[in-house]
């Protein structure tokens, strides 16, 4: 395979590219030191990136944009400090930018790796009895370094691997496959707030509740992400159609998956454990050692893919090509950085200017207290984002409401999973988020056919699972 050529093509860098790359600097100088002017020049180098982007970006994150300009020009006034709210909700919006930059130095050199693309090969020509473990559990290993960008890969993969030739020419068998792959993928995906540490999910989290370790939530997200895999392999298993099955001959697997995913696995592992030495190195939390490690982590992975060229050369070859891949993923994520920036944004604005004691006593009003409560934010979580709504304002708020989590009768760690629980759920139905929105693109059926129609029976019996093992959880071992 071409070692040099993308997986996306994307238009010419703009004049604004490298703005965005500034504020990544200056936002890690600021987590760093402390120092506010940096700070300051971080917010202003987001809005010129964002003011130089504006022509490019289609008309919902223009309208989310002006939406957040309109809270933060009048809803600082409703707090009791307009100074600190503003500065505190840009400083958000800058950190999420800083994320998602910082983790694209990832996806540049996965772009390029010939492991990669063996590893979504050896997925997608598994048999059917083990597809769907398979094309899961690596839509969220390779979602892991890839983000939404696995979706493309993996789905590409399936879509020309799916053709009626390989159907045998039956329609039906086509269709069949074609569901279960993608149903498989998606859910996969879905699940990396649970399971990854290289989410938005879990900074969000750790930057609201900053008593909580990830050390104490993360293994606990890890175990639910393998009960929602395991439940979606059952409901895959007991809607296989056993009557199409002799219809066409069994596919052969790519000799060498089991090396190949172990390889992929070390390779992840390797990137998670540097940046835990990096934590405790120079005593930070670890979504910074993330966004400190993530840059150098990808410059050696292009050098090792490059090895038999000779060290000067890699090194070479690969500078090039960073300078060539940075424009292209700095521009083409102008629209994530848009929505999510400015959904940390409103959210931190709306947090402030709602006072705390509301929130409790709607919910004493409504008799919730304890356990009960992260079932309420599981739901809210899962629901509001079915109507358009942004993940990331919804649990900007409701963790900022429910920051002083004890209070509330709710352990931290119950509400950081109620709220990883309801981000997977929404992230693999709501036939307007990003994940369903590519997804059905890439199958050629509608957004709600993708959505609720191939995820809607596991979604429900997902929530209903993470809500019963959310009442178990905090009945036992975070009962306060």
């Amino acid at each position: 395979s071409d070692a040099t050529a993308p997986l996306v093509r994307t238009a010419p860098p703009s004049p604004a590219t490298w703005l965005l790359p500034a504020t990544m600097l200056t936002t890690l100088a600021h987590q760093l030191s402390g120092w506010v002017p940096v700070a300051l020049a971080s917010h202003a180098l987001l809005a010129l990136y964002l003011i130089g982007q504006w022509r490019a970006l289609t008309r919902v994150p223009r309208i989310i944009l002006c939406i957040a300009l309109a809270l933060m020009l009048t809803m600082p006034w409703f707090t009791a400090d307009p100074g600190r709210t503003l500065y505190d909700a840009l400083n958000r919006a800058a950190w999420f930018a800083t994320f998602l930059a910082a983790l694209s130095f990832l996806r540049i050199a996965a772009e390029t790796s010939p492991l990669v693309r063996r590893c979504g090969a050896v997925l997608i020509s598994q048999p059917p009895g083990k597809r769907y473990a398979a094309i899961s559990g690596g839509a969220f290993v390779i979602g892991m370094l890839l983000n939404m960008a696995v979706l493309n890969l993996l789905g590409v993969m399936i879509r020309r691997s799916n053709t009626l030739d390989a159907a045998g020419g039956h329609q039906a068998v086509r269709a069949a496959r074609a569901r279960r792959m993608y149903s498989a993928m998606i859910r996969g995906f879905a699940t990396t707030p649970l399971g990854s540490p290289l989410t938005l999910t879990l900074a969000l989290i750790l930057s609201i509740i900053p008593d909580l370790r990830w050390w104490t939530v993360l293994p606990w997200g890890i175990v639910t992400m393998l009960m929602l895999l395991a439940l979606g392999w059952l409901l895959d298993r007991a809607s296989a159609p056993r009557h199409l099955a002799g219809l066409v001959a069994r596919p052969q697997p790519v000799a060498g998956g089991p090396r190949t995913i172990g390889a992929l696995l070390a390779l992840v592992g390797a990137v998670f454990a540097a940046a835990v030495a990096v934590e405790l190195v120079l005593d930070i939390a670890l979504p910074l050692a993330i966004l400190l490690t993530a840059p150098p982590a990808a410059l050696v992975w292009m050098l090792i893919q490059r090895r038999r060229l000779g060290a000067a050369r890699a090194v070479l070859i690969s500078a090039a090509r960073l300078r060539r891949g940075a424009p292209e993923q700095f521009d083409g994520m102008r629209a994530e950085v848009a929505i999510l920036g400015a959904a940390a944004l409103m959210g931190t604005l709306i947090a402030r200017a709602v006072p705390p004691e509301w929130f409790a006593t709607a919910l004493g009003m409504a008799g919730l207290h304890g356990p009960a409560v992260a079932v309420l934010v599981l739901v809210l979580m899962a629901a509001l984002p079915q109507l358009g709504l942004n993940p990331v304002l919804i649990a900007t708020i409701l963790l900022s409401a429910l920051a002083n989590a004890e209070s509330f009768g709710l352990a931290p760690e119950l509400l950081a999973l109620a709220t990883m629980c309801g981000w997977t759920l929404a992230v693999g139905s709501g036939p307007v988020t990003s994940t369903i929105l590519i997804v059905s693109r890439l199958a050629g059926v509608s957004t709600r056919e993708a959505g609720w129609g191939w995820n809607g029976h596991f979604t429900a019996l997902a929530t209903a699972l993470c809500a019963v093992w959310l009442l178990l959880l905090g009945h036992t071992l975070f009962a306060l």
